[in-house]
C-alpha cells in the first residue's frame, strides 16, 4: 500500500510538470534553483552573526535586536510594495542581493577594526535580507503555479531548498575548524550573489510591472490591492503572529540555555551550524514524506488544525518539561524549526490561492514579512522585561490554544471568499 502511494505521488508529480508552459517550465527550476542557493548560504550567514552577536551581547539582548529588525523590516516592505508595479521581480531581487553583499563586507571590515557595536545593524540586516528575498521567490513561485499544482509540487520544492539548508549547514559546520567567523561570512555573502545571477533568468511574465491585466492607470499597489479581503488578512496574519510567538518562545529559551552551556565563539559557530542542519533535515523529510501525502489524503483545513496540537505535544515533551537541559530543548527547537519551514510553511502558502495575484503579493508582505517578524518584535518586547521560565512556558501554552482557535473562524473566512468567486 505504502509503494502503491509512492509511485502514485511521482506519477502525479512528474503529470504536473508536464502540464506546465514552456514559461513556466523555465522559470520554475530556476526558482527552485535561488531557494536551494537561498537556504544554502543562509545557515553560514546566520550562524556566524548569531555567535558574533550573542558572544559581544549575550543571548539577554537577542529580543532588543529582533524588535529592531522589525522597524527596518517594515520600511523595506513599504518600499518594495511601491517599487514592485515600477520594477521587474527580478531587478528587485538583485538589488537586494547586492545590498546585502556589501553590507555584509561592510559588517566585516566594522568589526575588524573594533567597532563591535556594529554587529546590531549586522543582526537586525540578517534578519531582514532573508525575509526579502525567500518570500519575493516564493511569491513569484505562487503566480507561477495553480492551487492543483502547488498541492502536488511544493513538497518536492521545498525538498529541494531544505537539501541547500542541510549541505549549507554542515559546510558551516566544517569550515569552523578552518576559518575564523568573519571568514566564513564572506564565503557565504559571496555565494549569496550567485541567487541574483540564476534569478534574473526567470521569466518577466509573471511580475506585478508585466502583469497584462493591470492597466497602466489602474495598477495599485500589492498593500492597496488587499482592502476587499481584510478579514481574511487579519485572521490569517493573526494565526501566523500565534504560530511565530510559539517558534520565538521555543527560540528565546534554546538561546538562554544554549549560551550559558557553550561560551565559545567558535564553537557556538560549530554547533549552529550542525543544529541548523538538523533543522533542514527535517525540513527535506517532512517535505518529501509528508507534504504530498497529507496534501492529497488530507484537506488544508484538516493539515493547518494538526500543526498546532503537535505542536503542543513538543512543547510539552521538550520545552515545559525538558528543564535546563541542552538535549530536550534543541530537540523541540530543532522540530518547531523544522515543521516551520516545511509543513507550517506550504500549508499557509496554499492558503493564498482563492487571491488575485496583485492580492497574493499584497497579503504576502502584511503577513510573511510584516506580521511574521512583528510576532517576533512583540514577543521580544515581552521578553526584554520577563523570562523566567514560568513566563515563557505559560505564554506558550497560552499561544498554543488561542491558535488552534483562530484557526476555526478562518476557515469560515476562506470559505466564504471561495464562494464569491
Amino acid at each position: 500500500m505504502c509503494l502503491k502511494t509512492i509511485i502514485k505521488l511521482i506519477v502525479d508529480i512528474k503529470a504536473g510538470v508536464s502540464e506546465l508552459d514552456e514559461e513556466r517550465k523555465k522559470s520554475l527550476p530556476l526558482s527552485c534553483l535561488v531557494m536551494f542557493i537561498l537556504l544554502f548560504t543562509y545557515p553560514i550567514i546566520r550562524s556566524t552573526v548569531t555567535s558574533i552577536f550573542l558572544t559581544g551581547f549575550g543571548a539577554e539582548k537577542t529580543p532588543l535586536v529582533w524588535l529592531y529588525s522589525i522597524i527596518g523590516l517594515s520600511i523595506s516592505i513599504t518600499l518594495y510594495s511601491k517599487f514592485q508595479i515600477q520594477l521587474s521581480i527580478q531587478k528587485l531581487f538583485q538589488i537586494t542581493v547586492l545590498l546585502s553583499f556589501l553590507f555584509f563586507i561592510f559588517s566585516i571590515y566594522a568589526l575588524e577594526n573594533g567597532l563591535n557595536w556594529w554587529a546590531y545593524p549586522l543582526f537586525i540586516w540578517k534578519e531582514i535580507y532573508i525575509v526579502l528575498l525567500i518570500h519575493l521567490t516564493l511569491g513569484f513561485i505562487n503566480t507561477i503555479l495553480v492551487e492543483s499544482e502547488a498541492k502536488i509540487l511544493f513538497g518536492p520544492l521545498g525538498a529541494i531548498s531544505s537539501v541547500g539548508g542541510i549541505i549549507g549547514g554542515l559546510l558551516t559546520t566544517k569550515l569552523t575548524y578552518s576559518y575564523s567567523s568573519l571568514t566564513i561570512l564572506i564565503i557565504g555573502s559571496s555565494i549569496l550573489l550567485i541567487s541574483g545571477l540564476v534569478f534574473n533568468f526567470t521569466s518577466r511574465k509573471f511580475c506585478l510591472s508585466h502583469n497584462k491585466d493591470l492597466s497602466k492607470k489602474s495598477k495599485v499597489s500589492p498593500l492597496s490591492s488587499i482592502r476587499y479581503i481584510k478579514k481574511f488578512v487579519f485572521l490569517l496574519a493573526l494565526i501566523v503572529l500565534l504560530s511565530q510567538f510559539v517558534i520565538n518562545l521555543a527560540n528565546f529559551k534554546f538561546n538562554l540555555i544554549f549560551n550559558s552551556l557553550v561560551p565559545d565563539k567558535l564553537e557556538k559557530t560549530r554547533r549552529l551550524g550542525t543544529i541548523y542542519a538538523y533543522i533542514n533535515i527535517v525540513s527535506l523529510c517532512t517535505q518529501i514524506f509528508i507534504i504530498p501525502m497529507a496534501f492529497q489524503f488530507f484537506k488544508l483545513k484538516t493539515v493547518h488544525n494538526f500543526i498546532p496540537v503537535f505542536y503542543s505535544i513538543i512543547a510539552l515533551g521538550g520545552l515545559i518539561l525538558g528543564g535546563n537541559i541542552l538535549a530536550p530543548v534543541a530537540g523541540a527547537f530543532i522540530l518547531f524549526k523544522g515543521l516551520d519551514y516545511s509543513l507550517f510553511s506550504a500549508a499557509k502558502e496554499l492558503l493564498y490561492f482563492p487571491l488575485a495575484a496583485e492580492q497574493k503579493y499584497g497579503a504576502k508582505y502584511i503577513v510573511d514579512m510584516i506580521i511574521y517578524r512583528f510576532g517576533k518584535g512583540l514577543i521580544s518586547l515581552l521578553l526584554i522585561f520577563f523570562q523566567s521560565s514560568i513566563f515563557v512556558n505559560s505564554l506558550l501554552a497560552i499561544s498554543l490554544c488561542a491558535w488552534i482557535i483562530c484557526l476555526q473562524q478562518f476557515h469560515k473566512e476562506s470559505a466564504n471568499i471561495q464562494s464569491q468567486k
